[in-house]
Formats: structure tokens, C-alpha cells, sequence
């Protein structure tokens, strides 16, 4: 199984329907039974207002210590970088972990 993006609002989701559990920085998937290693990140969707994509982020994932490492800078829903401001999705990078 490969490595997945999972935004705040599905998280909430799964957790809220008994789909997925917590533990610290894990998730477990309950109906697969799986664990992965939860680091957060953000999905880029779109520039703000009708800008280009200069950087070629629309459609990335990065994590926070990647953002940090790029000299982005998150606010709320929004990420900055090279002054292009993007529209990003809040969540998690998860990496799977051996059965």
C-alpha cells in the first residue's frame, strides 16, 4: 500500500464513523486494519484569484517540514511561496506501516 494524503474533514470523518483511530501520530484504519504514520501536510488545489502557477505546486503535497524548508509560509487555508499565494487543503501525509 502506498503512502495517502488525507485531509482534516475525512479524518474527522472516519473518526467520527468509527472508519479510523488515533494513537498520537498513527492511524489505523479499523476496517483494514492497517497503521500508518500520520505527518502533516497540505495539498495545493489552486493560486488565489486567477494567478499562474509559477512553482508548479497545484496538485503537490507537501508536509510542514517541507513547506518550512521551501521558505513557505501556511495561513489558515492559504500558503505563500515565492509570492504566489495558493489555496491549500489542511491534513496528513500517511505512510504505511508493516503489518
Amino acid at each position: 500500500m502506498s503512502r495517502l494524503f488525507i485531509s482534516v474533514d475525512r479524518l474527522d470523518a472516519w473518526t467520527a464513523e468509527g472508519r479510523a483511530a488515533l494513537e498520537g501520530d498513527k492511524m489505523i484504519l479499523t476496517e483494514l486494519g492497517r497503521a500508518f504514520s500520520m505527518t502533516p501536510a497540505v495539498c495545493f488545489v489552486q493560486t488565489t484569484g486567477a494567478a499562474p502557477d509559477p512553482n508548479d505546486l497545484i496538485g503537490l503535497v507537501k508536509s510542514k517540514p517541507q513547506l518550512e524548508a521551501m521558505g513557505a509560509e501556511q495561513l489558515a487555508n492559504s500558503v505563500i511561496y515565492n509570492d504566489t499565494a495558493y489555496d491549500v487543503i489542511d491534513g496528513f501525509i500517511g505512510e504505511p506501516l508493516p503489518p
